[in-house]
């Protein structure tokens, strides 16, 4: 069914000028966030501090836009810095995403 048909309104993204909002915990690296969108993908950055490496994993959210993610424990092997998208479009996004605020996080401790 086309978006131009009658009585169909095409898909748009409302978000709160904050998005997403993501937290970790020490040592057994937990990812938890609020605001994403319901029973969607979210893909966690994962970005080594003084290294150019980039680790990318996939979740999904709950039924309330909820994240809950462990992380592997090879994840985090010094010091790095963590967000999350559910891939919601933001020009002025990196990537023209909407991402999480940033979490640093240190292996161990």
């Amino acid at each position: 069914m086309s978006p131009d048909a009658p009585g169909v309104k095409p898909r748009t993204w409302s978000f709160g000028s904050s998005g997403p909002v993501i937290s970790a915990t020490r040592g057994h690296v937990v990812v938890t966030g609020t605001g994403f969108l319901p029973n969607h993908s979210v893909t966690v950055r994962i970005t080594t501090e003084g290294e150019d490496i980039v680790d990318y994993l996939t979740y999904t959210t709950d039924p309330n836009g909820c994240l809950s993610a462990a992380l592997p424990q090879t994840a985090i092997d010094r010091d790095a810095q963590i967000t999350a998208t559910d891939h919601r479009p933001d020009p002025k996004g990196d990537h023209g995403l909407l991402w999480s605020n940033a979490v640093t996080v240190t292996p161990g401790g």
